[in-house]
């Protein structure tokens, strides 16, 4: 399938099949949250609407979660850690790949393969140490998954076509399976969707799985109901992308008049006509 999962290629890739928008040019929402000045304290304080300069905790932990988990990223060898030192060392020479609907091209510098849909757009990035199934015992579900750090870590559900592209590259009859630890599979009630989210990053991370053409017209329309319900606060289709994303992970909810965005750290509330119906709280919410 070349709907599968929505990786690091970064949200200006996607658009939507049918329709087109016109928006008010200028700073849009999610790119003021993304801008966010830091204080010296550390903490990210903004202002969504210019002149209030509210400290929205919760926005920009969720903004921040995003950032850390769709930003496209590259990962020398240097970077890598010892796991994959010797992986490294070997440097095998694997070689690029192309099929249907995937193009792997293999680093072996660098001990990972960049795999790319055939729309071009990059899916991930997966250390040669991670090309393994991982199941779900519950679902039988079986995804790639290669780990970059706290809060990145690239994610695809893992199809026939791209198991075999796999097996082909490498070189094996059969990739490694194990059972899915460390992470737990979770469904987004208002579209189906899946999701994938690595234990204790709650309101933190989570990689959103596309697994079919449903999957992809739930999460546009959802994207949608952002950009038509929202004017005020939703500047451009690529940010409503995002903030689908956020909603299907639990980070952020619509409202009659605006939408919440929930962090590890917070909660804020964001109306799209009154500036001063806004509000934010600070504080763990997995203590509350």
């Amino acid at each position: 399938m070349d709907v599968n999962g929505i990786g690091i290629t970064g949200y200006p890739t996607w658009r939507r099949t049918t329709g087109s928008y016109k928006n008010t040019p200028g700073t849009g929402f999610a790119e003021k949250m993304a801008g966010a000045d830091r204080t010296t304290d550390g903490i990210a304080r903004f202002g969504p609407y210019g002149e209030n300069g509210a400290r929205a905790a919760g926005s920009n932990a969720a903004m921040e979660a995003y950032l850390a988990s769709a930003v496209p990223q590259t990962y020398p060898a240097s970077t890598l850690g010892t796991a994959t030192s010797a992986v490294c060392e070997e440097k095998p020479a694997y070689e690029t790949y192309e099929s249907e609907n995937y193009r792997i091209v293999p680093d072996n510098e660098a001990g990972c393969f960049d795999i790319y849909n055939k729309q071009g757009e990059r899916l991930g990035a997966f250390l040669y140490s991670d090309i393994k199934i991982r199941q779900d015992e519950k679902t039988g579900g079986r995804f790639l998954i290669s780990e970059h750090g706290t809060m990145s870590y690239d994610a695809l559900a893992l199809d026939d076509e791209l198991k075999e592209d796999l097996q082909s590259v490498m070189g094996v009859a059969e990739l490694d399976t194990e059972k899915l630890s460390g992470y737990t599979l979770k469904t987004h009630a208002g579209t189906g969707i899946q999701y994938l989210l690595r234990d204790g990053e709650e309101w933190r991370g989570g990689k959103v799985l596309l697994q079919n053409e449903e999957d992809r017209r739930q999460y546009e329309a959802l994207a949608d109901s952002y950009l038509s319900k929202y004017p005020n606060l939703i500047d451009s289709w690529e940010e409503a992308l995002i903030w689908a994303d956020l909603e299907i992970r639990g980070m952020a909810e619509r409202r009659e008049s605006g939408f919440l965005s929930i962090g590890y750290d917070g909660k804020a509330y964001h109306d799209n006509e009154d500036v001063w119906k806004s509000w934010n709280i600070w504080g763990d919410i997995r203590q509350t």
